[in-house]
């Protein structure tokens, strides 16, 4: 789940480890799988919006060959020194080289460029106005640093179904690590540059990971748990990917996105099912009920969205985060979302307090606006599993009845979903908590901090079971 401003930080952190832009091939690039991405990332913010720097724009492959105020031609098929594109990405004067006031592209991504022109500048794909940002392949992913300078953060955690490994979030890399005692086991290279979301296949064998590039890209892939190699990929976003999950007979697949777009797909094929665009802000989580009816979203917009799983059409929208009567009043974003196995829906972020609600009840208590004054005079069926007011929470899992919740304020608490009652809170991580995972046959519960912590604990005892730092080759 991506967060608000504190996450910001990683950036830095991530420039200290490794590019995001993508590789490119020695062979004569193509445009869309070579090019457009380095554009995409690197140039259409300055050159793709109504007041485009130098009336120039290259959103589109039309618009890329358009001349902007200077007069210059910026593709010369042929011939890249007199090509005005090529020749301001050489310039020797900051002033005049692109991208301004930033890096400069890669010798790589330059070169790639020069060939592609000198090969005739051609376009390969099948509408040449249709925005480029939405036809991209998915992008080709470097390789994640052999050894980590600076801890990364993990933003997501999964548990193997055989409660053995834990999968973690880092750079351009998902690592597989020993759940018993923190070894590392395995890495999964060339993934997204930030990952945000993890999901094992019930048979173990491979992950469902989400991510991407925050601002311009995201992606849904199906990789090889034991290769990291990406078996499918379900789709590509406008922004960066916060959620996934898979309904409990593996069949569908939903992603959220910081696009503020919701998608379901067919496992079988990767075909998509639905696409809704049903919030204002960024989708933080998403989540499956146990009889595969709904899929819930939670979002930044301060609601949950119920749609049917199987068409992605709305049910029903929770509002009990965004309350002006009866208890928690307040207007609280939502960071994360889960169902317990007899379907009750669980959604936590801003307040002190998780909801536990039920979706058909929800959608008969927002009735209509004749019965406004009427509805707003009832407390309304939501349950709270209560905490101390803090920082906001934006991790949540369940298990045996209870739920795992953990975020700014560092603890992770455990709270049984019957009663509402706090059961236990683990002892303090140094910093804010993003990713919790659960597995109820091995009785452990997971953490990961921002400061790149994991922490793997006894779900009975409430005793610690290892702790250690997921970033390969990264010394204090």
């Amino acid at each position: 789940m991506r967060c608000l401003s504190r996450p910001l930080r990683f950036v830095g952190a991530v420039a200290l480890i490794v590019s995001f832009a993508a590789p490119v091939s020695a062979a004569d690039p193509a445009f869309l799988s070579d090019v457009a991405p380095v554009l995409v990332s690197r140039c259409v913010s300055c050159h793709g919006g109504v007041k485009a720097r130098g009336a120039y724009k290259l959103d589109t492959f039309d618009n890329l060959l358009n001349p902007g105020s200077s007069d210059a031609k910026p593709v010369v098929p042929g011939k890249p020194e007199e090509s005005a594109l090529y020749q301001r990405l050489i310039a020797p004067d900051p002033k005049e080289r692109m991208p301004p006031g930033d890096d400069s592209l890669s010798a790589d991504e330059i070169a790639a460029v020069k060939r592609w022109i000198a090969a005739g500048g051609t376009f390969d794909g099948a509408d040449r106005a249709v925005a480029l940002k939405g036809i991209l392949p998915p992008r080709k992913h470097p390789t994640p640093p052999e050894k980590y300078p600076a801890a990364a953060p993990v933003f997501a955690l999964a548990v193997s179904p055989d409660g053995k490994e834990l999968a973690a979030s880092g750079v351009n890399e998902v690592t597989v690590w020993d759940a018993a005692n923190g070894k590392l086991l395995r890495r999964l290279p060339r993934l997204p540059a930030r990952i945000h979301a993890l999901a094992y296949t019930a048979d173990g064998k491979h992950l469902l990971v989400g991510g991407g590039t925050a601002g311009e890209y995201g992606e849904v892939a199906l990789v090889d748990a034991k290769t990291g190699a990406r078996v499918r990929v379900f789709g590509t976003f406008d922004d960066i990917v916060l959620a996934v999950a898979f309904s409990a007979d593996g069949k569908l697949v939903a992603a959220g996105s910081a696009d503020r777009t919701a998608r379901g797909f067919h496992f079988a094929d990767g075909k998509e099912a639905w696409r809704a665009s049903l919030h204002s802000d960024w989708i933080t989580g998403v989540a499956f009920s146990p009889d595969g009816k709904w899929v819930a979203t939670s979002s930044k917009d301060r609601t949950v969205k119920v749609l049917e799983a199987g068409t992605g059409k709305l049910f029903t929208t929770f509002n009990g985060h965004r309350r002006q009567y009866a208890p928690h009043v307040g207007q609280l974003e939502v960071y994360a979302v889960a169902f317990d196995s007899a379907g009750t829906a669980l959604s936590v972020g801003g307040g002190a307090a998780i909801r536990a609600w039920e979706p058909i009840k929800t959608q008969d208590e927002n009735g209509s606006a004749a019965d406004m004054e009427e509805r707003f005079k009832k407390a309304g069926h939501t349950r709270y599993l209560e905490f101390p007011a803090g920082k906001p929470v934006f991790a949540l899992a369940l298990g045996d009845g209870h739920t795992f919740s953990a975020g700014g304020d560092g603890l992770l608490r455990e709270h049984d979903i019957a009663s509402g009652k706090l059961v236990r809170e683990y002892p303090k991580h140094n910093d804010w908590i993003f990713a919790v995972a659960t597995h109820s046959g091995a009785g452990r519960v997971a953490t990961g901090g921002f400061d790149g912590t994991v922490r793997v604990w006894d779900t009975k005892t409430g005793n610690a079971i290892t702790s250690f730092v997921a970033a390969p080759g990264f010394a204090k």
